[in-house]
């Protein structure tokens, strides 16, 4: 097993990364349920637009604009710094 010796700076990195990712579930979180619900789906589920319409039965047009107002939401949300 190969383990690197823990160190301040490694100890520092690990927790800003956790706290940038606990930053992102809350702003994810806060989204409305339709522009969250875009967002997981073609950001973390990798769906299409094309897909994703049908699926929430909206337009491509409208789930692309969903995507954009999620992303400068938790944008704004981000802690300085961070984006």
């Amino acid at each position: 097993m190969n383990r690197q010796k823990a160190s301040p700076r490694r100890i520092l990195r690990r927790s800003a990364a956790a706290d940038q990712q606990r930053a992102l579930a809350k702003a994810i979180l806060q989204l409305p349920a339709d522009l969250r619900d875009v967002f997981l789906l073609h950001r973390m589920a990798g769906l299409s637009f094309d897909q994703i319409g049908p699926q929430l039965g909206i337009e491509r047009t409208v789930a692309q604009a969903y995507l954009a107002e999620a992303l400068a939401r938790i944008v704004l949300a981000a802690p300085p710094g961070d984006v």
